[in-house]
Parts: structure tokens; sequence; C-alpha cells
């Protein structure tokens, strides 16, 4: 193991484009095994419109549920100050939720939406890192990683 590489890295959004309405593929990120935190990094590329939570009016908000397909409601404090507005290319935010407070087993974002950017399509992708999971990653493949180049 490399000490400062204890991280699972999961794709929770994969780099997609939308105009008005909610990112397809957001997924769940199941905590089991992590022990200090998860960093939600939400990535955007070319933003024609605001991005939110549900709403391009609402902040981007991170969710809890004891099951992957149950009924996920608010974490406490896991949600960005505003919306993301529509022009801040290439920004990168991130939301951690520590993991050594109390918290329900499966995370993820709540529906990622964006409003409309009048026929041009924003662009965003969100990676969870899971820092501090109790068996230690060996491989690339490990850190949820499709290669890892060390230099």
């Amino acid at each position: 193991m490399i000490e400062a590489l204890n991280f699972k890295a999961v794709p929770v959004l994969p780099p997609v484009s939308k105009d008005n309405g909610d990112f397809d593929g957001n997924a769940v990120y199941d905590t089991q095994g992590i022990g200090d935190g998860i960093l939600f990094l939400i990535q955007c590329g070319s933003l024609a419109a605001a991005v939110g939570s549900t709403a391009e009016t609402d902040p981007l908000k991170i969710t809890e549920c004891d099951t992957d397909d149950g009924e996920f409601t608010d974490i406490t404090g896991a949600e960005l100050a505003a919306a993301i507005a529509a022009g801040k290319d290439g920004k990168v935010y991130g939301i951690f939720v520590s993991l050594r407070k109390t918290h329900k087993r499966f995370m993820k974002v709540d529906p990622p939406h964006v409003g409309s950017g009048t026929g041009t399509s924003s662009w965003i992708a969100i990676l969870a890192l899971g820092f501090g999971p109790q068996i230690a990653p060996q491989t690339a493949a490990d850190m949820g990683l499709e290669e890892l180049v060390l230099a």
C-alpha cells in the first residue's frame, strides 16, 4: 500500500451533458469499509445554465439511506452554499461528509438538475473519494482507478 494514496474513487456521476432536467446516471456510494469520510468532487464543464439538486435554484446536496434503493434523506450541513451558477465553467466544488459522525451506509447526490440552456447543454461530473478504507488498497483497481502511474 502507498500510505498517501489510501483512498477509493467512485464516479457517482460520470461526465454527462444535459439541457433542462436531471442529469442521467446519478449513482449511490456504498460507504461500507470506509473509515474517515467521503469527499464528493463536483467538476463543472461548460455551464449554459445553473445546476442544483432537484431544481436549478437549490444548492447541490448529499443524501443518505440505510439501503441503496430506499428513501434518501438530507445530511445536515452537506450542501453547497448556493446552486452553481451558469458560466462557472471549469470550477470544482467539494462536499465532505465525515464518517466519524453517525451516518447511514448509502449516500448520493440529491438528483443533480440543470436549468434551461435554451438548446445548449451543460456538463458536469461528480467523483466520490472515500478516505481511510479499512482494507488498504494495493492496486489501481482497488482504488477505483483504471490506471495509476507513480512518479
